[in-house]
């Protein structure tokens, strides 16, 4: 009976490990969403990634988000660049109004 238990434990765990499909993004990124607009702003090597906190109009668009890149299409969708990570110097949110 004990060994049933220990098997029906290890398989709970193993469900919930691999079960959970769905990525929570806590990294660089875990401000952007698919469907954003964002201004990009290239300083050589690195890109500054800005977004405001209310929906308005930038030249970008953001397409995809992995984990450790990011995909973003110009409004008139002729060019679709993907970022690593590494290349992204900072994500800025700007906030509108006085708190």
């Amino acid at each position: 009976m004990k060994n049933w238990i220990w098997i029906i434990v290890v398989l709970v765990a193993v469900a919930t490990a691999f079960g959970a499909d769905v990525k929570k993004l806590n990294g660089v990124f875990s401000g952007l969403k698919v469907g954003q607009h964002v201004k990009m702003t290239d300083h050589g090597t690195v890109f500054t990634i800005s977004y405001f906190e209310s929906e308005i109009e930038f030249p970008h668009k953001v397409v995809e988000i992995g984990e450790n890149y990011i995909v973003v299409r110009d409004v008139v969708g002729i060019k679709e660049i993907r970022i690593p990570v590494y290349a992204v110097k900072s994500v800025v949110k700007v906030k509108m109004g006085v708190e």
